[in-house]
């Protein structure tokens, strides 16, 4: 049954402020990672798992069936403590249990490592170089002037540049992680904070030409190229480890999930249960804070840090730091996506990147619902300046005693400005999400395509004859880290809910009956395209978006 939404009036002033009083009680929260940002004290009863999550997550464990005497022979494996021989040994589930088993054949590919820079876990890292932004300084370019019509057939570097036909992806974030490494079962790990140099060629596809491991370049810190053989292959290795730790604590876990926890505590603690743009985003902020409770990076009581926390690369220390930097340096109005793809410049037809081009299109229909939604409550500004409830909510989103969601407006002046925000909103816990999330079983599931954690020390020479086969397993995990590795996104690979879905009152409903239709139409259109392209992309296709961030 709908309910019916209501701005604060004087005369339900009190009512609404008892309400929004005991929802401060049970929304308590502190500063969590150095004190950065704000996390739930106490998860209250209404935001544990319902029966439909605990249902898709059996149904998705499930599917696992098939696999148990492959899962049982892996166990026996670990306990008698067999050495891992091949990469077959870490497919845990079957190769059946992958949507697309190319990216495990060809996992070492030049042409798999460029298309997850587009259609990966962590494709907001790719940025076009430019005069308008230039490669980074600390990129050394002169092997890779020399070799670049070898490596591109037979373009010139000048001509590339000039003509944007060059990408890159800066990982300089991940430093304190490569000064502060951790330990995992008596083993070292290591990360890198690598430069990665990639080249669009014709097709629009990205190519990669060239990695430098880390920032500071020097003898022992050379440039690896295609031409580098069993080097380039180990470059690429320790490229995906820093890819998979900057997209798990930096992209998804601080700048999405305890991003919308800021969200929803703001939300839950400002906003009357009848308001309208509480009712708008409930469906959107529902099982986030269930997940984000459970044991993931921060050390229990025992001072056991989580699954997360422990396989990552970094020492404990230095991943709170991280999550804390990534936090603070993240700007909510920089994050809108057409500015975001703007300012990356990767905003353009000659690319292949369907966050940039079918994004824009999600980004651009949720905006179109939002704005005519909160027309039909605020048909003028004044009504919306004396709303006290929102604009209390937009001073908590921002102050620093509050949310300290930075580039969040402290105040809505216009009904345009409101929406924007609240789209934003919609789009993050959707859209953006799903892109982020859903690709990590297909390209982090299998181990050696992307480990958590490299337990050997980064080549540090070109000559591919220190490297061999035998290294790049050593490499990599161990059976209980990987298999750990596998299940918890195996584990996360399920959806509830559909984006669009809404119980509004009727004048409301109308218009999200047409937002549907929408969603349906672009669906039908991507649907369609993925017949013609050689890797399907279904990560923005609004059938495949949940409503939230459920997991």
């Amino acid at each position: 049954m709908s309910i019916v939404a209501s701005l604060p009036t004087p005369a339900e002033t009190a009512k609404r402020q008892t309400y929004l009083e005991k929802m401060r009680e049970a929304y308590a929260y502190q500063y969590s990672y150095n004190n950065t940002f704000a996390t739930i004290i106490k998860l209250p009863d209404a935001e544990k798992p319902d029966c439909a999550y605990q249902f898709g997550t059996f149904k998705n464990l499930s599917g696992l069936i098939p696999s148990l005497p492959r899962i049982l022979a892996t166990q026996l494996k670990q306990w008698f403590k067999r050495p891992i021989t091949s990469y077959e040994d870490y497919l845990f589930f079957g190769r059946s249990s992958f949507p697309d088993t190319r990216f495990i054949d060809n996992f070492q590919s030049d042409e798999y490592f460029g298309l997850q820079r587009v259609i990966g876990i962590n494709h907001v890292v790719l940025q076009g170089a430019s005069a308008t932004n230039p490669l980074p300084d600390n990129l050394a370019l002169t092997r890779i002037k020399q070799v670049f019509p070898q490596i591109t057939a037979g373009d010139i570097f000048e001509n590339a540049l000039a003509n944007r036909r060059l990408y890159y992806a800066n990982y300089a974030m991940l430093q304190g992680l490569v000064d502060n490494p951790g330990e995992y079962a008596g083993r070292k790990q290591y990360v890198t904070a690598p430069i990665v140099l990639l080249y669009r060629q014709a097709t629009g596809a990205l190519h990669p030409i060239a990695i430098q491991l880390n920032q500071i370049p020097s003898e022992n810190n050379p440039v690896f190229t295609p031409l580098d053989k069993l080097a380039w292959v180990a470059a690429k290795l320790y490229a995906q480890v820093a890819d998979v730790n900057y997209q798990e604590l930096v992209t998804h876990a601080t700048r999405i999930h305890y991003l919308v926890e800021s969200f929803i505590l703001a939300t839950h603690r400002e906003l009357y249960k009848t308001h309208p743009v509480f009712l708008l985003l409930k469906p959107h902020l529902t099982y986030t804070l269930s997940v984000n409770n459970h044991h993931l990076f921060l050390k229990d009581k025992k001072g056991v840090p989580g699954d997360f926390g422990a396989q990552l690369a970094g020492n404990y220390d230095a991943m709170v730091e991280l999550m804390a930097n990534a936090f603070k340096t993240y700007d909510f109005s920089e994050h809108a996506l057409p500015v975001d793809i703007a300012k990356r410049e990767v905003d353009t037809p000659d690319l292949f990147y369907p966050y940039a081009a079918e994004g824009r299109k999600i980004w651009d229909i949720i905006q179109a619902f939002v704005l005519d939604y909160l027309n039909l409550y605020y048909p003028n500004a004044k009504i919306l300046a004396e709303d006290s409830e929102i604009q209390t909510w937009a001073r908590v989103m921002s102050d620093d005693d509050g949310m300290r969601i930075k580039g969040f407006p402290a105040h809505f002046d216009t009904v345009e400005a409101l929406a924007q925000a609240v789209g934003q909103i919609i789009f993050t816990t959707t859209a953006h999400h799903s892109s982020v999330h859903y690709p990590q079983y297909l390209f982090s599931g299998f181990t050696p395509a992307m480990p958590f954690a490299a337990y050997a020390p980064a080549p540090t020479s070109l000559h591919c004859d220190l490297i061999n086969q035998e290294y790049l397993l050593e490499a990599l995990p161990l059976r209980q880290p990987s298999m750990i590795q596998a299940f918890i996104f195996y584990l996360t690979n399920f959806r509830i809910g559909r984006i669009g879905q809404y119980k509004l009152e009727a004048k409301a409903q109308t218009l999200v009956t047409h937002y549907q239709q929408e969603l349906a139409t672009l669906s039908a259109q991507l649907t369609t395209e993925d017949t013609r392209r050689t890797y399907p992309y279904i990560y923005l296709n609004p059938a495949y978006i949940p409503n939230s961030v459920m997991v």
